[in-house]
């Protein structure tokens, strides 16, 4: 029994096997990473060429959001889940062909991203679908977790796939995700599976607090973690590490975010999301500010498993309030504005943030955990509070959650933009 349907037989956890295909796919996924400037060196492009080949991919992948989330309200999840990947796929096997100039190769390139970007809102509203609302945060901290073991996983495979061809990373990619579809087979569909579903939102409904917080906290989070990914391999090799130490400091980082993300989503779950957000924020942004004053790496190291354990329920916890704030017709677009702000907030680390470390070593970081500890403040304070249904309730059901608080924007006449939810509700560029 998910989300109060029982699908039976094969489809009794429709959730593992969404799960299982993002892992899967990962693995293929993030073989490119550690190999794309090689990649694009090795056929003549210069720094420019390369910046091009990482950065077209995510701006297609935000630009997508947005206009993917109707297509999956409009249409349904799995004909996106499905569409999605399988045009990513056959955009890897043209780029594992290796024909065609390097702006052509580039353009196949762009085309994962958007084809990446699409997938996103159709996985993360199916997920909300299939979850009860006193689960979600539990389910989008396992699904960090399975895209975190394909991000350690997969570029050690696209390294050794590259001592053969560099385009066997674009091989394997391909066919990773097409491995990754098997478990998409026992996914069901999940739009208009209720009525509530069927309902046409109420207008203004995208302008909940809890939804705009919630989307400005994913923001700052994609920020800050692809802002890492550009400055701290230079800010500890500055500190006299080499390329061991700055893998093993990643390694050690994500280890309590895989070990910690079931229980900590069951946390988020149970306790006031408001107060988790505001803790967990403002620890991380401290953490991020105190880096450029340390110099000893046992320090450096202990500050960054603080750090990892702080970011544990951030993510999940935003996208299950953006699910809980989202009318359950509207799953898909909300998800869409969740992902738009993620990857544009990733764009601007990588771009904005990311040069500013040549301008003085400090900057990012205290941009970065400035920013974190004001989306802290922006969460705890700014959204609604949820409560449980009262026992006596026609909406009564175990676990079932409503949100407390009304809406400035809300009408209390008709269905409210908050209350609208309780009715029933990443990807190869994730920042994460």
């Amino acid at each position: 029994m998910l989300g109060g349907r029982s699908w039976g037989g094969a489809r009794r956890n429709p959730i593992a096997w969404l799960l299982a295909g993002q892992l899967i796919m990962f693995t293929g996924i993030a073989a490119v990473f550690p190999v794309v400037p090689l990649y694009v060196r090795h056929r003549g492009g210069g720094a420019v060429a390369a910046a091009f080949f990482i950065a077209g991919p995510m701006i297609a992948n935000t630009l997508v959001q947005i206009p993917a989330g109707r297509l999956v309200d409009r249409i349904g999840r799995r004909p996106v889940l499905i569409g999605a990947r399988l045009a990513f796929a056959a955009l890897s096997f043209g780029l594992f062909a290796d024909q065609g100039p390097l702006w052509f190769l580039a353009l196949l390139r762009a085309g994962q991203g958007a084809s990446g970007g699409a997938y996103v809102p159709a996985l993360l509203a199916a997920i909300a679908d299939l979850t009860p609302e006193d689960e979600r945060a539990k389910r989008f901290s396992q699904l960090q977790a399975a895209e975190l073991v394909g991000l350690l996983v997969g570029p050690a495979i696209g390294g050794a796939l590259a001592v053969w061809r560099d385009q066997a990373i674009f091989g394997w990619s391909g066919l990773a995700v097409l491995a990754g579809l098997i478990p998409m087979a026992g996914v069901p569909e999940t739009r208009g599976t209720s009525r509530e579903e069927t309902v046409a939102p109420s207008p203004g409904w995208w302008r909940s607090r809890g939804l705009i917080v919630s989307c400005v906290g994913l923001g700052s989070i994609g920020l800050v973690f692809v802002m890492y990914d550009v400055v701290w391999p230079q800010y500890l090799d500055a500190r006299g590490n080499g390329t061991l130490v700055i893998g093993l400091s990643i390694t050690l980082f994500a280890l309590p975010m895989l070990i910690l993300a079931t229980p900590g989503g069951r946390l988020s779950d149970r306790s006031d999301r408001r107060v988790i957000l505001g803790i967990c924020l403002t620890v991380a942004g401290a953490c991020a500010i105190t880096y450029p004053a340390l110099r000893s790496l046992p320090v450096i190291l202990s500050v960054g498993t603080v750090e990892a354990i702080a970011f544990v329920m951030c993510e999940p916890s935003l996208y299950a309030t953006i699910a809980d704030h989202a009318p359950p017709s509207a799953r898909g677009r909300a998800m869409g504005m969740g992902g738009f702000t993620h990857f544009a907030g990733a764009t601007i680390g990588a771009a904005g943030l990311g040069s500013l470390y040549g301008v003085r070593e400090g900057l990012p970081f205290w941009l970065g955990g400035g920013t974190l500890i004001a989306t802290a403040v922006a969460c705890a304070m700014l959204i609604p509070a949820r409560r449980r249904i009262s026992a006596g309730s026609d909406d009564a059901k175990p676990g079932r959650l409503l949100v407390e608080a009304v809406d400035d924007r809300d009408d209390v006449a008709r269905a409210d933009v908050d209350g609208a939810v309780v009715a029933g509700k990443h990807d190869e560029f994730r920042p994460t």
